[in-house]
């Protein structure tokens, strides 16, 4: 039993992203380095006010500026429980020794960020693994 082939499938059409939406969508992301001198607030409240006066003019810098928004939350949230923790274990020492791993952890979060403005710098569409799916990036 063959299976019926239907009409193939049309790819939406591909819409041309502008020079002014790339620079949004870099700036959002790249806000996480507004978080380094901070302390993790600025870097969200700046993605957050791009969302909020972008997402209706481009769906493209509000989606990005969205996940920007969500994945920097997530990040300032899991740094502070493991500097915390590390604190707690410098007690035993154990912690001390965790110092530079949590440094490690904290700048590939902020690289990812930046790689991600550089997925944007090149017009293409950038999704975080979880947060896309969230956003509604397929």
């Amino acid at each position: 039993m063959e299976e019926e082939i239907g009409p193939a499938e049309e790819a939406p059409p591909r819409v041309e992203i502008t020079s002014e939406e790339r620079m949004w969508a870099i700036l959002a992301h790249l806000s996480i380095l507004l978080s380094v001198i901070s302390g993790g607030l600025l870097g969200p409240a700046a993605a957050f006010a791009i969302w909020l006066i972008k997402k209706e003019q481009s769906p493209y810098v509000g989606k990005q500026a969205l996940q920007s928004l969500i994945y920097q939350i997530a990040v300032v949230v899991l740094s502070l429980l493991m500097w915390v923790a590390i604190a707690v274990l410098s007690a035993l020492v154990v912690g001390v020794c965790c110092i530079p791993i949590g440094i490690v952890i904290d700048l590939a979060a902020i690289g990812y960020a930046c790689y991600a403005a550089y997925v944007c710098s090149l017009g293409q569409e950038f999704k975080y693994p979880l947060i896309g799916d969230m956003v509604g990036i397929e």
